[in-house]
């Protein structure tokens, strides 16, 4: 791996020629065996060659497992060649994708994690890396996990545990690296202050997240770097496409890992991308969702590699509108975690004869929480109103995968 400072000499321009040489080697072998894409692409001389391509979606590829099940069509060898299976979350309501992985895709996503993610960190073997997660069929950290053992870090399974037992447990082990969504990682800090544990002095010294936006979003890393009296990452990856970006020192935004994807933002912001790893099940101008701005400033990191600035700023679908103004749930984050009291938040977003109409339900640490303060302040910046409603302490989801912040209850 080169230096920051090595590899910030290599210009947009070389990284797009790689890119095209490690795109065309790829396709070679995906057109003549891969029955999906044979179907949908052609031969790659040049970037017009590329960008005349179809953008894939994900009810495209829900539409091919569930006509070829259990895996679908896109496989570019025999089922025997493939060693692990993972499956998107399914927390958009969608049925989830299954997606399988080679031993040498397998290892493409470790080395990334090893390389890119860890590296921005500052992990390194010497760390102990605590997993809060359960280890279900969803990949959420599998592959966080294969590439610290890669770095030569302790890894320590989170697994089939509670919130207490996790707390105690990353006492105990002398953890030095949390990785877990960001609300996860608050929800631990509560139950920590429940049994009388004071994370801030527990020895980590690196958060690193997944699943939701909350770790580029300010106000939501203050509350878990104040926790837990570390420095908090954002990482950023799919199922379906692999491990896309994570953020640096700098930390105001996300670097797209440009050396193993080939990324496009379409005019209305969402995110394209196109693995170049991944080969026995690739995806190939995959419409990701997710609602990016992207800046080609240098980074004081040393990164070559484009930012998403502000990290992810939502899902293309979560967009809400009250009042005529768009607003996305990373936007009402940012001003719920400024008050430490709030302890969890839903929008509840009904559509009553036709007008939208938003709420915010918040649980509170308070007896008597100001809401109206609240109120002031998402007004204040947000420009428009919406109405605060405390509920029941343990009322609100929670969850260790990703949070759903909206609830839409249409007529």
């Amino acid at each position: 791996m080169r230096s920051a400072t090595a590899r910030s000499a290599i210009s947009p321009d070389q990284i797009r020629e790689q890119q095209l040489v490690k795109l065309r080697a790829g396709l070679a072998e995906v057109l003549a065996t891969n029955s999906f894409w044979r179907a949908r692409l052609h031969d790659i001389h040049a970037w017009d060659d590329f960008e005349r391509l179809p953008l894939t979606t994900k009810s495209e590829l829900l539409e091919d497992q569930a006509a070829h099940a259990p895996f679908g069509s896109n496989l570019t060898y025999p089922i025997e060649r493939y060693v692990r299976l993972h499956q998107t979350s399914g927390s958009s309501g969608d049925q989830p994708l299954r997606w399988l992985d080679t031993a040498e895709s397998w290892e493409w996503w470790l080395r990334i994690w090893a390389d890119h993610v860890y590296r921005a960190a500052g992990v390194t073997a010497a760390d102990r890396v605590f997993f809060a997660f359960s280890f279900g069929p969803f990949i959420g950290f599998w592959s966080a996990f294969g590439g610290a053992e890669k770095l030569g870090a302790l890894c320590v399974s989170g697994g089939a545990m509670t919130s207490e037992q996790r707390v105690r447990n990353m006492l105990e082990v002398g953890a030095t690296v949390l990785m877990s969504t960001p609300t996860y990682a608050l929800r631990l800090a509560d139950v920590a202050n429940e049994i009388g544990v004071d994370l801030s002095t527990a020895g980590i010294r690196k958060t690193i997240h997944a699943g939701e936006p909350g770790a580029s979003i300010p106000a939501t890393r203050d509350a878990i770097e104040a926790a837990y009296s570390a420095t908090s990452f954002d990482h950023t990856g799919m199922t379906e496409l692999g491990p896309t970006g994570h953020s640096c020192s700098q930390r105001d935004g996300i670097h797209a890992i440009e050396s193993e994807f080939i990324f496009e933002v379409t005019p209305e912001g969402e995110l394209v991308a196109t693995n170049l790893g991944r080969w026995g099940m690739p995806l190939i101008r995959y419409r990701t969702g997710d609602r990016v701005v992207v800046s080609r400033e240098p980074c004081s990191c040393g990164s070559p590699f484009m930012k998403f600035a502000g990290g992810m700023l939502g899902r293309v679908d979560d967009m809400f509108t009250v009042r005529g103004v768009n607003l996305y749930p990373s936007q009402v984050e940012d001003i719920v975690r400024r008050h430490p009291e709030v302890s969890e938040f839903v929008i509840e977003h009904r559509r009553v004869r036709q007008m939208d109409e938003v709420s915010l339900l918040i649980e509170t640490s308070l007896a008597k929480f100001p809401s109206d303060r609240l109120e002031a302040d998402l007004r204040q910046a947000l420009g428009v109103r919406l109405d605060c409603r405390v509920v029941e302490p343990g009322t609100l989801p929670r969850s260790e995968l990703k949070s759903k912040r909206i609830v839409r209850l249409f007529d």
